[in-house]
C-alpha cells in the first residue's frame, strides 16, 4: 500500500504513470473503492445544496414492474373471487374454510346434501362435536345446557323421529322411552347433549361451568357405587355422557378470559394511552437525555465492562462449581473436567473481548458521537418518529385486500374428507367418500377422526406463490420507502450549517422527494429481497413434503439451503440499508448506490463495527426504558383510578408493555437507520471537504480533525521512505 500510494504521488508529481504491480491487485486498489474526490462547499441559504441537488428519478423501470405486479395480483383476486370469470383459477368461497365438516364428510352451511329428516346441511351452518370426536351440521349452537335433550347423527335423528312419530309407542310413557333411546345412541357417541355453546368461525365450542363439573363427578360416583346392570343402562350411559361433556372444556381458562377482556375493555383508553402516547413520549425524552453530556458515554462503557464483568463472573462460577463437583463426586469426573475447561474458555473471551474493545477504542468513541447526533436530528424532527405507524397503517390497507383474495384462493380447492387418526400418527386421505363410508360405515375406523382436506390444482398453487410474492414484494417496498424517508431527513440535517432551520417540515420534504424521485429504488431493493423470501418459503413447502414422505437426508439438505438464504437475506437487507442512505444523500440509483454503500463499508470496516455495537447497546436500553417505564406507569395510574373496577390489574398491565414494546420497536427502527445515516454522512463529510468547509456538528468534528491529521502524518512519512528508498 506504500509503494501504490507514493507511486501515484510520484506519478501525479511527473505526470507519468507507474507500472501496474501484481502484488497490489487487491480490494483497496479496486477503483471504486478510491476516497471521494475533495469538492468546495458553497451555502447561502444556510441548508447545503449537496442533498438536493443533481436529484433525478431513479430505477423508474422497477417502480413500473411493482405496479404491474399489483394490477396482476388483483386479477388473480378478481378471478378467486368470482368478479371476473376465469376457466384457469375457480372461484372461492371463505366458508369453506372456516366451516365445519360433520361426520359424512359434507361442509356445514356449503354442501347441499339432503339428511334422511329432509334438512339440506347448507341451512345448518354450525358443527356441533359428538362424544366420538365427529360432529353434525346444526342450524345454530345451544345457548344453554339440558342434559334432557339431544343432538344426533342423522340416521339415529330420523329413526328416533319416526318411531315416536307412529303410533307403535301408544300405551308406553314416552318421554322414558324416548330418553333412553337417546341414551342408547349416546352410549354408542352417536348423540350429545345439548350443551351451552359458543359459535366461533363454524363450530360450536361448549362451555362447561362447575355445576356441571360437580354433577359430572357425582353422577360418575353413585354409578360406580350401583350394583351390578348391564354395560348400557341408562344410569351408566348418562353417568358417561356427564363425563364427555366435563371433559370438553375448563371453566376456569373460560372465566378467566371473560374477566381480562372485560378489564381490558374497560381501560382501553388508558392501555392506548400509555402503552403508545405515553411510550413515544419516552422515546423523545430519551433522545434529550443522551444528548446531556457524559450520560451516552457512561451508558455504553459500562454495558461493554458489565459484559466482560459478567464474562468474569461467569467464568469464576464454573471453576468453583467445577471443584465443588470434583471433591464430592455429585458429577462425573468428565463433567467436571468440561466444566473446568469452560470457565477458562469464559475466561479467554474475557480477555478478548478486552483487548478488542482496546482496539476499538477510538471508534466507540466515534459511534458514541454519532448515536449522540443523531438523536440530536431525530429530536429536531419529531414527527419522523411517527412515521412508522404510517408504514404500519399501510400494509394493514394492503393486507386486508390480499387477505382477501387469498382467502378466496385458498378455498377454491377441491375439499376431500379424510381420516386423521392421532394414535398411530397417520394420515389416510381417503380419495372419495365412497371410500370413507366403505371404510367403516361411513365413518374412520376408531380413534380416527373425519377431517377436511382442500386439494388444489396447479395453477391455483401458482396462483398462490404469486400472491406470496406479491406480499413479501410490498411489504419489503414499504420498509424501503421508510428507510429513505429517514435517510434523507436526516442527511438533510447533518448537511445544514444553520441545523435550527431543520424541523418538521424538513421531514415533509423529504418524504416529497422520496415520493417524486427514488420509489423506483426502493422497489429494487425490495424486489431483491423478496425474491429470496419466496425462494425460502418454496423451500419450506418442499421440506413439509419432505417430512411427511420421510426423507431425511431431503430434509437435511434442505435446511441447510434454508439457512444459507436466510443468510443472504440478511446481508442484502444491510447492503440496501446502506445503498438507500447512499442514494438518500447523493441521488444514486440502487445499482450505484449498493456499489458505493459497499465499498465505503468496505473502508470503514472497523468504525461500523463499532457503530453496530454501540448502536445495539443504546437501542437495547431505549427499549426495556420505553417498556418497562411505560408498564411501571400504566400500573401505578390503573392502581390509583381503576382498581375497584377491574378484576385484575395484570392483563392491562401486560397489554400496556406489549403495546409500548411494539412503539420502542418502531422507535429503534428510526433511531438505528438515524445513526447509519449521520456515520455515512461523517465519512462522506470528512472524504468531500477540507477542515474549514465541513458541517460536522461539534463532537463529530474533533473525531474527523484527529483522523486527519493522523492520515496526514501517515502520508508524510510513506512519501519520506519512498525518496529516501
Amino acid at each position: 500500500m506504500r509503494r501504490l500510494f507514493a507511486s501515484k504521488f510520484r506519478a501525479r508529481e511527473t505526470g507519468v504513470l507507474p507500472k501496474k504491480d501484481v502484488r497490489d491487485s487487491n480490494w483497496a486498489d479496486h477503483p471504486d473503492n478510491q476516497k471521494l474526490a475533495r469538492r468546495a462547499a458553497s451555502d447561502e441559504d444556510g441548508e447545503y445544496s449537496l442533498v438536493d441537488s443533481n436529484r433525478r428519478c431513479t430505477d423508474i423501470l422497477f417502480l413500473l414492474l411493482l405496479v404491474c405486479c399489483w394490477v396482476a395480483m388483483t386479477g388473480v383476486g378478481l378471478a378467486a373471487t368470482g368478479v371476473v370469470p376465469s376457466a384457469h383459477i375457480k372461484k372461492g368461497d371463505p366458508r369453506r374454510l372456516v366451516n365445519g365438516m360433520d361426520y359424512l364428510g359434507n361442509l356445514c352451511g356449503v354442501t347441499n346434501y339432503l339428511t334422511p329428516s329432509g334438512e339440506d346441511t347448507i341451512d345448518l351452518p354450525k358443527a356441533y362435536p359428538m362424544p366420538s370426536g365427529f360432529s353434525v351440521c346444526v342450524a345454530e349452537c345451544p345457548t344453554e345446557t339440558n342434559k334432557e335433550e339431544f343432538i344426533c347423527e342423522y340416521d339415529g335423528q330420523h329413526e328416533i323421529d319416526t318411531l315416536f312419530g307412529s303410533s307403535e309407542f301408544v300405551d308406553v310413557d314416552e318421554e322414558d322411552a324416548k330418553k333412553s333411546l337417546y341414551l342408547f345412541y349416546a352410549s354408542r357417541k352417536q348423540c350429545m347433549p345439548r350443551v351451552d355453546s359458543v359459535g366461533f368461525l363454524g363450530y360450536c365450542i361448549p362451555k362447561v361451568n362447575e355445576l356441571l363439573l360437580d354433577s359430572a363427578s357425582d353422577d360418575n360416583s353413585t354409578a360406580t357405587a350401583s350394583n351390578e346392570t348391564d354395560a348400557d343402562t341408562p344410569s351408566d350411559t348418562e353417568s358417561s355422557i356427564s363425563v364427555s361433556i366435563a371433559r370438553m372444556a375448563s371453566s376456569s381458562s373460560s372465566e378467566f378470559y371473560d374477566k381480562a377482556v372485560a378489564d381490558a375493555m374497560t381501560v382501553r383508553y388508558v392501555i392506548f394511552g400509555f402503552g403508545c402516547g405515553f411510550a413515544l413520549l419516552l422515546g423523545i425524552l430519551f433522545l434529550v437525555v443522551i444528548q446531556l453530556p457524559g450520560i451516552l458515554s457512561l451508558m455504553v462503557w459500562l454495558m461493554v465492562f458489565a459484559i466482560d464483568a459478567g464474562l468474569v463472573a461467569a467464568g469464576y462460577h464454573s471453576k468453583i462449581l467445577s471443584t465443588e463437583w470434583a471433591a464430592n463426586g455429585i458429577r462425573t469426573g468428565n463433567e467436571a473436567r468440561a466444566l473446568f475447561y469452560a470457565s477458562h474458555v469464559l475466561y479467554a473471551l474475557a480477555g478478548l473481548w478486552l483487548v478488542t474493545i482496546f482496539f476499538l477504542r477510538k471508534r466507540i468513541v466515534l459511534a458514541v458521537n454519532c448515536v449522540r447526533e443523531a438523536a440530536k436530528a431525530v429530536a429536531s424532527m419529531p414527527v419522523i418518529t411517527v412515521f412508522p405507524v404510517v408504514q404500519v397503517l399501510g400494509l394493514v390497507a394492503f393486507t386486508v385486500v390480499w387477505g382477501v383474495f387469498m382467502a378466496y384462493l385458498a378455498s377454491s380447492g377441491e375439499i376431500v374428507a379424510s381420516c386423521m387418526c392421532p394414535a398411530v400418527d397417520e394420515n389416510a386421505t381417503l380419495s372419495t367418500l365412497a371410500e370413507t363410508v366403505a371404510s367403516n360405515d361411513g365413518v374412520c375406523e376408531d380413534g380416527c377422526l373425519v377431517h377436511k382436506e382442500l386439494v388444489y390444482a396447479q395453477n391455483t398453487k401458482y396462483a398462490g406463490l404469486y400472491l406470496l410474492f406479491s406480499w413479501f414484494w410490498t411489504s419489503q417496498f414499504i420498509v424501503a420507502v421508510g428507510q429513505l424517508v429517514v435517510a434523507l431527513s436526516i442527511s438533510r440535517w447533518y448537511f445544514s450549517r444553520n441545523k435550527k432551520i431543520v424541523n418538521n417540515g424538513t421531514f415533509f420534504r423529504s418524504f416529497g422527494l422520496v415520493v417524486f424521485y427514488h420509489l423506483g429504488t426502493a422497489a429494487f431493493g425490495s424486489l431483491i429481497i423478496a425474491v429470496v423470501k419466496t425462494v425460502r418459503a418454496v423451500l419450506t413447502y418442499i421440506q413439509k413434503k419432505a417430512t411427511k414422505s420421510k426423507l431425511k437426508v431431503a430434509v437435511v439438505i434442505l435446511s441447510v439451503l434454508k439457512c444459507l438464504l436466510w443468510c443472504v437475506e440478511k446481508v442484502l437487507k444491510f447492503v440496501s440499508k446502506q445503498a438507500y442512505i447512499q442514494t438518500a444523500i447523493f441521488g444514486y440509483p440502487f445499482c450505484k448506490a449498493s456499489k458505493m454503500g459497499f465499498f465505503l463499508i468496505l473502508r470503514n470496516a472497523l468504525r461500523i463495527s463499532a457503530v453496530a455495537v454501540v448502536t445495539q447497546v443504546v437501542l437495547f436500553i431505549a427499549k426495556v426504558f420505553i417498556t418497562v417505564a411505560s408498564a411501571v406507569a400504566g400500573y401505578y395510574y390503573l392502581e390509583i383510578h381503576f382498581v375497584d373496577e377491574l378484576n385484575s390489574l395484570m392483563v392491562p398491565t401486560l397489554l400496556i408493555g406489549l403495546c409500548a414494546y411494539a412503539v420502542s420497536e418502531m422507535f429503534n427502527e428510526v433511531f438505528g437507520m438515524a445513526i447509519s445515516t449521520i456515520l455515512q454522512c461523517f465519512v462522506v463529510d470528512e472524504e468531500l471537504f477540507d477542515a474549514d468547509e465541513r458541517f460536522a456538528p461539534g463532537s463529530l468534528a474533533g473525531t474527523i480533525d484527529s483522523t486527519q491529521q493522523k492520515y496526514k502524518k501517515k502520508k508524510k512519512v510513506m512519501v519520506e521512505g519512498e525518496a529516501t528508498a
